[in-house]
């Protein structure tokens, strides 16, 4: 009697185990794959068989779709960023050799190679490409920027546009009127030169002050900003040369 007890007693203690151990195992099973799911953050699914270990992640087929799509709109924006940088130095460097460094140039041969200190024959010539040369490189710059700035979702740079259609204009009139200059016997001559000076001088202070606001607006200004410095300090010296030669080689004729 005692071992039938013993032997029953037995047969309900693994009864209660083996119902108790499953348990344990689904829910220790359930809890990995929830904490499995969300360590994989949704982008992959879980194939669950009869061990936990057989677990093997699938990547979500959308995910990847998105994943491409969203790479390819990174390489699109950043072609398209490269693209603008490049025009923006082409802008830049055109618009400071035309503008910034052919037309005040073209001054320079203008009134120093003229007679006095160093007459050539071959000035006016020499003047004329200046002008033309720089007239041409500073509007094709000139075209990129407004390109630039009617393309550009930002807000556009109003000063420095509006600088650039003035000095666009003033540049075609002085263009314009070497052209339409009147002869040398024409009583209105001395009006068109006084005319032609004055306006030549003021289109080259606002195209100096243009730049440097272009400048102000660029990657990597200081180093545009002492680039254009460089120009302006060796067209200064030049100018500042011819000019006390100028006034110096007149009294030493005059003392021999």
């Amino acid at each position: 009697m005692d071992s039938l007890c013993v032997s029953m007693m037995r047969s309900h203690c693994l009864v209660i185990l083996s119902l108790i151990f499953p348990i344990h195992s689904q829910a220790l099973t359930k809890n990995d794959e929830v904490s499995a799911v969300e360590t994989l953050g949704g982008n992959q699914e879980l194939h669950i068989g009869p061990n936990v270990e057989n677990i093997k992640p699938q990547k979500n087929d959308n995910s990847l779709h998105d994943t491409e799509n969203g790479l390819a709109f990174t390489n699109l924006g950043s072609w398209k960023g490269r693209r603008r940088h490049h025009f923006r130095n082409a802008h830049g460097i055109l618009n400071i050799m035309g503008w910034g460094a052919l037309l005040p140039f073209g001054v320079i041969v203008a009134r120093y190679f003229r007679r006095v200190p160093l007459k050539c024959d071959e000035w006016y010539n020499l003047h004329i490409l200046c002008q033309t040369s720089g007239y041409i490189l500073g509007a094709i710059g000139w075209g990129i920027g407004l390109w630039m700035g009617s393309s550009s979702k930002q807000h556009p740079l109003k000063t420095h546009r509006n600088l650039g259609i003035i000095i666009f204009t003033f540049a075609t009139v002085q263009m314009l009127a070497i052209c339409l200059q009147p002869k040398r016997e024409d009583d209105h001559r001395r009006c068109w030169e006084i005319y032609h000076q004055v306006l030549g001088y003021a289109l080259l202070a606002m195209i100096i002050a243009n730049i440097f606001q272009g400048i102000h607006n660029q990657a990597h200004a200081e180093k545009w900003k002492w680039l254009y410095v460089g120009v302006l300090v060796i067209l200064a010296f030049i100018a500042i040369s011819l000019e006390i030669f100028r006034w110096v080689k007149p009294r030493i004729h005059m003392n021999f």
